[in-house]
């Protein structure tokens, strides 16, 4: 089902809230252009969740998110329309979406595949994943939403035409932005002067997420890769997010981040 979504000015205060993502990139266009952008941009994770629903529109109705890997290739800024279609491929009972998501016929995204399967499943965890607790870990701060929050989060990400029903999966993803800021807090960036850019992402959901549930993601710091690139130094950061009592798995991914030199410098 082809399906749009215009994000206004209030969309990256929202998501803000939500996240604890207080990047002035989101939230001051005066540090946004400063930044090398046209004006404030919403939150990657943001686009991203409305993503991962426009692709359910693409799936049968009866199956979950349950897998994506999605790489960014162009900001999202408030008041322009995102245009997401899709195609799907069957396999195994797994239902394999790939969006095309466009801002006037230029894709934001590139690849982004989403992976769907039935409610009943739970998939496997990935062999080059591991569980294993490390003490390099970082761990943030245990977090829960509200059902009000759960509710601005969907009201957000919401494309149209679009189900409103359910609690996104990526809501558990939410909490990153604390462990993440915990883990580079012991990182020297480089010297370079230069901006951090959110460029991949990717994540497997092993169960359906719920409000008023502790959650905990763990950055694996002492998995992370660095690698030198064209336009900067990359560096590859993998997570797992469970329950806080538990420790039920919830989700395990990595995310991207590229830390772009300054052109002028």
């Amino acid at each position: 089902m082809e399906s749009s979504w215009t994000p206004t000015r209030s969309t990256p205060v929202v998501y803000a809230d939500l996240s604890g993502d207080r990047n002035p990139v989101h939230l001051d266009d005066e540090h946004a252009r400063g930044a090398g952008f046209d004006g404030l941009i919403v939150h990657g994770m943001c686009v991203l969740a409305t993503a991962a629903r426009a692709a359910a529109g693409f799936a049968p109705s009866e199956t979950v998110l349950q897998a994506l890997d999605v790489r960014f290739a162009q900001p999202v800024l408030p008041a322009q329309q995102v245009d997401f279609t899709g195609s799907t491929k069957e396999k195994d009972g797994r239902h394999k979406v790939s969006l095309q998501a466009q801002i006037d016929g230029t894709r934001i995204m590139s690849p982004a595949n989403f992976t769907f399967g039935d409610s009943g499943l739970t998939p496997e965890v990935p062999k080059a994943v591991s569980l294993d607790a490390d003490e390099d870990d970082v761990i943030g701060d245990p977090y829960r939403y509200s059902q009000e929050q759960v509710e601005a989060y969907r009201g957000i990400t919401q494309p149209s035409p679009g189900d409103n029903s359910g609690v996104p999966a990526m809501t558990c993803m939410l909490g990153m932005t604390d462990a993440l800021g915990k883990a580079f807090g012991a990182v020297k960036p480089p010297e370079r002067p230069g901006t951090w850019v959110h460029l991949r992402q990717s994540g497997v959901f092993y169960r359906p997420v719920e409000a008023n549930v502790d959650y905990v993601c763990r950055i694996q710091a002492g998995r992370r890769t660095v690698r030198p690139s064209a336009m900067g130094v990359m560096v590859t950061i993998p997570f797992v997010v469970e329950t806080d009592q538990e420790k039920a798995l919830v989700s395990t991914g990595s995310c991207v981040l590229l830390y772009a030199f300054d052109r002028e410098a």
